[in-house]
């Protein structure tokens, strides 16, 4: 798993943040706004790691972050559109980077690999 996350940082590097940043931002992009829970549950980081990543994209502009009650619900604000072209430029690459490198046991190792993390996931609700 370590490779996977060095890969993934080095394919990463021209969004300038680590890969879970370009990872909330597309979760957002797919669905906003979302909760902290929300991308929690989606994205299976802890609640204090969503909270902590969320306020540097805000500080980064590239969120904005609006209390409602308890929750805050987190938005993409309207310079995120550059840093999410070369998001989803990156998620491409890396698609491709594994490809080549895994070949055939890419699709059956991710497949095994989501299995097994709903399996654990599960387990801690």
């Amino acid at each position: 798993m370590r490779a996977v996350e060095q890969l993934a940082d080095q394919v990463y590097a021209p969004t300038g943040m680590k890969p879970a940043y370009a990872y909330i931002m597309m979760a957002l992009e797919d669905t906003h706004p979302q909760t902290i829970m929300q991308l929690s549950t989606t994205l299976g980081y802890e609640r204090s790691s969503i909270s902590r990543m969320v306020k540097t994209l805000a500080a980064q502009q590239l969120v904005t972050l609006t209390a409602q009650g308890r929750a805050t619900s987190i938005d993409l604000a309207p310079a995120s559109a550059a840093f999410l072209k070369t998001a989803n430029d990156c998620l491409i690459k890396f698609g491709q980077r594994t490809d080549d490198l895994l070949g055939t046991t890419k699709a059956p190792m991710t497949d095994l690999l989501t299995e097994n993390n709903l399996k654990l996931r599960e387990d801690f609700k």
